[in-house]
Formats: structure tokens, sequence, C-alpha cells
């Protein structure tokens, strides 16, 4: 009995370390998928990317953005506002400091489509308005034959097949631990 609560001890532990929010430090945001907004008129280009890149319904979606001078320097100590949304709904972020350049926010897509991320950034100087463009592919929804749909990508990420696993094997301890109390008495 003390084994298998140090196994769920450990599978809680295992799954809290895996799914705890990482904070990202990054320099310039890199890749192919970058959209880019420049205000020749403010000196700003805006930088804007979102991970991952097929975005899963219902599940965290990182936007991430770049503020920078036109030379490729970052702007900073200014406020941010990011809005999303896909022509029904919308969602607001709003007054977040920036003190480095680069933020990020984590939104969940309800549906699938085509979504606008507004952002405005407020510097001393200037406002600047940008809006960018995510799709978020059509996606099966679990049901009883297939509780575990792939997603758009095609590959499970790791911290889904833990998911999964645990799913599973915590259940069957769970029947084999109340199996084993009932046959002592």
């Amino acid at each position: 009995m003390r084994q298998f609560f140090l196994f769920i001890g450990i599978a809680i532990l295992l799954t809290v370390i895996l799914f705890i929010d990482k904070q990202y430090v990054f320099g310039h945001l890199n890749g192919t998928r970058i959209q880019e907004l420049i205000d020749k008129k403010n000196d700003i280009k805006l930088l804007f990317t979102y991970e991952p890149e097929k975005p899963i319904i219902d599940t965290f979606t990182k936007l991430s953005f770049s503020v920078q001078d036109l030379e490729g320097n970052h702007i900073e100590n200014y406020k941010a506002s990011v809005i999303v949304t896909n022509g029904q709904r919308l969602f607001k972020f709003q007054n977040i400091s920036v003190p480095d350049g680069d933020f990020y926010v984590e939104y969940i897509f309800p549906d699938d489509g085509t979504h606008q991320v507004i952002t405005r950034i407020d510097t001393n100087s200037s406002i600047t308005p940008a809006s960018f463009s995510v799709f978020v592919p059509h996606q099966a929804p679990p049901s009883i034959l297939n509780p575990f749909p792939l997603p758009p990508n095609g590959k499970y990420s790791f911290e889904i097949i833990i998911s999964i696993v645990l799913a599973i094997v915590i259940p069957i301890i769970a029947v084999i631990s109340l199996i084993i109390m009932i046959k002592k008495r």
C-alpha cells in the first residue's frame, strides 16, 4: 500500500513539473513564420509569431511579440494591449508592462478558423497599433472510440504522451490496489 501512494506521489510530482508555466527569456524572435509590421513614422518594428505552429483548440497557444526600433534594437519600458478575435468572440489582455522589448501572452483558441491578434504598443512618444493573423486548423473532437485524437501536426507532444499514460495507468493501479485491499480483509 505504501508503494502505491509513493507511485501516485511521484506521478503527481512529474505531472506538476511537466505542466508548470515556464517563463521564457528570448532575444529577437526567430523562424520562418514571423509576421512583421513596420511603423516608419514612429521608428518601430513589431514582430509576431506563435507556438505551436498549428494551434490546438482548447490548448494554450503562446503569442510572442518583439518590439524594436528600425535598427533592430529592443524598445524598452512600454505598455502593450492584445486583443484576440475571430469576428464573433473577443478576448483582451490589457496593461501589459514590458521592461525589455519582448513579451508574450498565452491564449486558448475556442474554435478553428482565422483569428486576428490585434495589439497596441504605447511608448513614451507614440502609439502603434498592429494586426496579425493566426490560423487554427479544424480538429476532430475526442470521442469514445478515439479519446486521444492526434493534434494537427500529426505528433503527440511529450506532455500529451505523459497525460495519456497517466490517464491509463492511474485508474489501473487504483483498481488493483482496491482489489488487494479487499482480499486482505
